[in-house]
């Protein structure tokens, strides 16, 4: 029997058995959809994470103080900051962060809402490529006096301000103490669905805020990217010396970061995956089971095919087909749901939707293998029928 004849026959077996063949498919369907779903949310997320390391560029480290093993803690200032950018030529700029320990109560006469605040310095603007809607950043003169103005993003402007009505130049209060809108950026992108709205404020206002002079960390751009791992050997030495801590900093460039974030990434998929994976040998079980029920009724018919002059080998690759068929078939419909899915989820999450036909083609690949493994058994066992046997069968 040719290879297209028995592909007819399986099919065949597919449409008059329709229920069970759906209940038989519905493991590996099953399987297939949380691999491919797993694995797209994993890559759209990697890639919304590395488009936003991407954004503060490749010459570029962040600087942030630790407790080392002996308790001792580093710390770091602005006067630290501007100490790095005068010492250290590969040194472009150096951009403070502040933040408050708790969230943030913003309020106005419209509304109320928690929000983190960040304190920093104008450079900000060099190395986060936010987009304006209105009104501007605040400027170096405003930062030296610690001017009590603040740049908040749309969402929030439209909560606090009400949507359509312009909020630069109008007045709102952050834990009581009243700031001037100077200006209003573009959301920024979420990850995972959660988004904190942007609220920027000068780095020197905030310490006043808090009654405290520590920066929590410092992105620092250097000149070119072969300065890169110099600069950040000699920032942390210049700061060891300055405190007289050491091992109380840690400097990871933007690369560094993606790579550490990209491992644990693939570890947590890898787990998920690893749990999919029991759906699908549980779908194998479930063609092993069916094919069993298939020889013991087609037993008589084997028997007349091999009467017919049917070889061992034909009748074991008929049953191979038809496990095979039925594995690749679940998979394709398993494969089709999990990238709709995958791609709802990633778009009602604000994350790029990835699909990969690597693992498209792999998932089709294993799941078309395991058909082929769980059904060798029955399949063997129809080809060792014994033909006069199997014609008596009842």
């Amino acid at each position: 029997m040719k290879f297209r004849e028995m592909l007819a026959v399986a099919l065949e077996g597919l449409r008059v058995n329709k229920l069970r063949s759906a209940l038989t498919m519905l493991g590996m369907i099953i399987g297939v959809m949380f691999v491919i779903i797993i694995v797209t949310m994993g890559q759209s997320l990697n890639k919304q994470v590395e488009q936003e390391v991407e954004g503060l560029g490749a010459n570029s480290f962040t600087l942030v103080p630790i407790a080392n093993d002996n308790g001792q803690q580093g710390k770091l200032t602005l006067d630290d900051c501007r100490l790095l950018e005068s010492s250290i030529d590969s040194i472009e700029f150096v951009v403070p962060f502040k933040y408050l320990t708790n969230t943030a109560v913003f309020e106005t006469v419209r509304n109320k809402k928690n929000n983190m605040l960040i304190g920093t310095s104008p450079d900000y603007m060099k190395v986060s490529g936010l987009g304006f809607v209105e009104g501007r950043f605040f400027n170096n003169a405003e930062n030296q006096i610690g001017r009590r103005v603040i740049v908040i993003d749309q969402n929030l402007a439209e909560e606090l301000f009400g949507k359509g009505n312009t909020a630069v130049g109008k007045t709102l209060r952050v834990n009581h103490i009243p700031f001037q809108v100077c200006g209003v950026t573009k959301p920024e992108a979420a990850v995972m669905g959660m988004q904190q709205s942007l609220t920027c404020i000068p780095v020197k206002t905030l310490m006043g805020m808090a009654d405290d002079e520590k920066v929590q960390q410092a992105v620092i751009k250097v000149k070119s990217k072969e300065h890169l791992e110099s600069a950040t050997k000699q920032s942390v030495a210049i700061l060891e010396l300055r405190h007289a801590v050491k091992e109380g900093y840690i400097a990871q460039t933007n690369e560094q970061m993606m790579e550490e974030f990209s491992s644990i990434l693939t570890v947590i998929t890898s787990v998920f995956g690893a749990l999919a994976g029991v759906a699908l040998l549980v779908g194998g079980i479930g063609i092993m089971n069916i094919m069993l029920v298939s020889v013991t009724e087609r037993t008589r018919e084997i028997g007349v095919r091999a009467a017919m002059g049917a070889r061992r080998r034909d009748i074991l690759m008929q049953f191979l087909v038809e496990a095979a068929v039925i594995s690749a078939l679940g998979g394709s419909i398993g494969m089709l749901l999990g990238i709709g899915i995958g791609a709802v989820i990633s778009l009602a999450l604000n994350m790029p939707v990835i699909v990969s036909f690597g693992t498209m083609l792999a998932a089709f690949a294993f799941s078309s293998a395991i058909g082929i493994v769980f059904g060798l058994y029955p399949a063997n066992r129809a080809a060792r029928l014994n033909p006069i046997d199997a014609l008596r069968y009842e």
